[in-house]
C-alpha cells in the first residue's frame, strides 16, 4: 500500500473518533401511577434500580455522577458491563434528563418529560444516540423492551 492510501484510511479512522449523532427515538408511555411517584423513580438512583429491568446496581460517585452496572442477554450470551452516567431532574419542568457513555464509544442521552392526564401519568421519552458504529437501530430495540418493562414495573408499585 502507498502512503497516500494509508494517510486516507487514517483520516477516515479519525474521523470516526467524532461519532456520527443520529436522528432521535421518541418514545411515549402512559401509565396508572401518580406523576410523583413516576419522577422519584425514575430521578432517585436507588429507586431507579429497584425497578429497571437490567441495571442491578448503581453507585454514586464522589463528583456527583453514577456508575451503573448492568447485565443484558444479547440472544443466550448474557453481557455485563459498566459504565459513567449523570442523572439531572427538575421537578418544576417535570422532566429527568440522564447522559451516558456506553464502552466509550456510545453516548446516550436521554430525556424523560411527564404529564398528568386523567390519573395517569405520560412519558415522553426522547434518546439521541452518538456513535462511531452503525448500531441505532439495535439500541432501539433494546431501550423500548427495557423501558417498557421498566415503566411497567413503575406501574405495578403499591399494587
Amino acid at each position: 500500500m502507498n502512503k497516500i492510501y494509508l494517510r486516507t484510511i487514517l483520516t477516515k479512522l479519525i474521523a470516526m473518533r467524532f461519532a456520527i449523532t443520529f436522528t432521535p427515538m421518541t418514545l411515549s408511555f402512559k401509565i396508572k401511577q401518580s406523576l410523583p411517584i413516576v419522577f422519584t423513580y425514575l430521578s432517585d438512583y436507588e429507586k431507579f434500580v429497584s425497578v429497571h429491568p437490567i441495571i442491578f446496581k448503581i453507585t454514586k460517585n464522589t463528583d456527583g455522577s453514577y456508575k451503573v452496572f448492568e447485565k443484558l442477554k444479547l440472544g443466550p450470551i448474557p453481557i455485563t458491563f459498566t459504565y459513567q452516567t449523570s442523572i439531572v431532574s427538575d421537578i418544576e419542568n417535570k422532566n429527568i434528563t440522564m447522559i451516558a457513555c456506553i464502552m466509550r464509544f456510545t453516548k446516550i442521552e436521554i430525556q424523560f418529560n411527564l404529564t398528568q392526564e386523567n390519573g395517569y401519568t405520560v412519558i415522553e421519552e426522547v434518546t439521541l444516540f452518538k456513535s462511531p458504529l452503525p448500531i441505532k437501530s439495535i439500541l432501539e430495540r433494546i431501550f423500548k423492551k427495557q423501558h417498557g418493562l421498566l415503566f411497567r414495573n413503575i406501574e405495578n408499585i403499591n399494587k
